[in-house]
């Protein structure tokens, strides 16, 4: 790898991940990618020194960026000639940013109930899971009542930040399934509309697999 290209730490498979490396793309940066196989592991090393253990993790020289929103906020700000993207404080009204706070919220529930109950095999009818699930239920629906108002509202832009998380939970929510969406007709037309982004067809989810 070119000492100067930036280096992304995550999983191919991880919706956090995929944010990530769509901002990426929009703003023309070419990427090297390391993925993480082993989210069992307990060390923070497999985690790009993360002391969290959460991914994804960027590499940029001797820098070392955490989180999914601050990865997004420093590429921007280090290849500023890509695509202007619009952040949750210049979203216009409590409308808006009402909307990225569940995306969040959403985002950070997929993950509990996944690890949880398919990754560790932990009982999905334990209250823990139940109640996440039951609240990624209402805020699924919460948004698509909500989706084509708050879109009409965004001002001038290239790409937001809202837009690409949504986006990202959405097509997860197919990829490993936890809570049904066949039932948001909105949802479904807007993650459409916005799969048809090169950066979208690009970062298809899959499952990272060590080289034999």
């Amino acid at each position: 790898m070119n000492p100067a290209t930036p280096l992304l730490i995550g999983r191919s498979s991880s919706h956090f991940t995929r944010v990530a490396r769509i901002v990426a793309a929009e703003l023309g940066v070419d990427l090297a990618f390391q993925p993480v196989y082993d989210l069992g592991s307990r060390d923070a090393a497999d985690y790009g020194g993360n002391p969290a253990m959460k991914l994804p993790v960027l590499r940029l020289g001797a820098e070392t960026v955490f989180g999914t929103e601050n990865i997004c906020r420093t590429l921007a700000e280090r290849f500023p000639g890509g695509a202007r993207i619009l952040w949750t404080e210049q979203l216009p009204g409590s409308a808006a940013r009402n909307a990225q706070e569940m995306v969040w919220h959403a985002m950070a529930a997929q993950v509990q109930l996944v690890f949880g109950t398919q990754a560790a095999g932990l009982p999905a009818d334990n209250l823990y899971f139940a109640k996440a699930a039951e609240g990624m239920t209402q805020v699924l629906a919460w948004l698509d009542a909500r989706i084509d108002d708050v879109l009409a509202t965004l001002p001038q832009r290239e790409l937001s930040l809202f837009e690409v998380t949504l986006f990202c939970l959405l097509e997860h929510l197919d990829f490993r399934p936890s809570v049904g969406w066949a039932e948001h007709p909105r949802l479904r037309a807007f993650a459409g509309d916005f799969a048809q982004r090169p950066s979208a067809g690009a970062t298809a989810y899959r499952f990272d697999r060590p080289a034999v």
